[in-house]
């Protein structure tokens, strides 16, 4: 599931990184390079999430903190080279809090097109593909929305499957997920599964980080967790992580279609 951030970094991408000028008012909200596009333009950038057949990649890059704001210019660079590709429609990129993770989640208009792509930190290995199977939204409506004008804390959790227990994993998910929407500051539950079947993604939404370790603190969420355990649904605890979201890119056909 997590990629090695030394083989999958593209060398190219980390040169023009590393020759990056230094000083933070290079860099708008979130650390996006201030180049062709206006922060406000960017800020509106919108990643939808809903169920069906969008391939989607995950991958969590684990890397020494003190060095994690190289590995996420690296990213940003990336990302801005990549708007261009026509197998690619957008990427969200998430810097962990309290960790060195780096997580990036993209959106490809078919598989052919992701294994045609060169290798570069947008391009997710083979386990780290991804489709939504299922979403809630504090709403009720069936899409969730990755923005940084939405200003919402993120949190990624990543469960090993159990082999030929999907069905009943997705049913504890559904059940886990309301118990948790009724929590201060909930805002959406988003359930991947891998195209291999070995691993499970929420990537999950509350208003605020203190709203969300609030929750975590609920003894019957505590123990909706471990239902999935006990029951044999999963072999052990989700890996949790904590995020801040850093940039939304489209690619250029992506964002026309949004904003035309």
């Amino acid at each position: 599931m997590l990629a090695p951030v030394v083989q999958a970094v593209n060398r190219r991408a980390m040169i023009k990184a590393e020759n990056l000028p230094d000083g933070s008012d290079m860099f708008a909200r979130g650390g996006i390079p201030m180049q062709d596009e206006t922060k406000v333009e960017r800020e509106r950038h919108v990643l939808t999430l809903a169920p069906g057949d969008q391939l989607t990649g995950l991958s969590v890059f684990q890397i020494d903190q003190p060095h994690q704001h190289i590995l996420v210019q690296v990213a940003e660079v990336t990302a801005r080279q990549g708007k261009a590709h026509a197998g690619i429609q957008g990427c969200a990129i998430f810097r962990a809090l309290g960790k060195g993770d780096v997580a990036v989640l993209t959106q490809w208009l078919s598989q052919g097109a992701c294994t045609q792509a060169e290798p570069t930190l947008l391009k997710p290995p083979e386990q780290d593909l991804y489709q939504v199977v299922w979403n809630d939204h504090i709403s009720g409506q069936r899409t969730s929305r990755i923005a940084l004008e939405d200003g919402l804390f993120h949190f990624i959790n990543v469960f090993r499957l159990t082999p030929r227990k999907r069905h009943e994993f997705i049913q504890y998910f559904q059940h886990l997920s309301r118990i948790v929407r009724v929590q201060p500051g909930y805002i959406s539950s988003n359930l991947l599964i891998s195209l291999d079947g070995f691993h499970a993604v929420n990537v999950g939404q509350f208003q605020t980080q203190h709203d969300f370790q609030a929750m975590l603190r609920k003894p019957r969420v505590a123990m909706g967790f471990a239902q999935g355990v006990l029951r044999r649904i999963v072999p052990g605890p989700p890996r949790l992580r904590q995020y801040a979201l850093v940039m939304v890119s489209l690619s250029d056909t992506a964002h026309m279609e949004q904003t035309g």
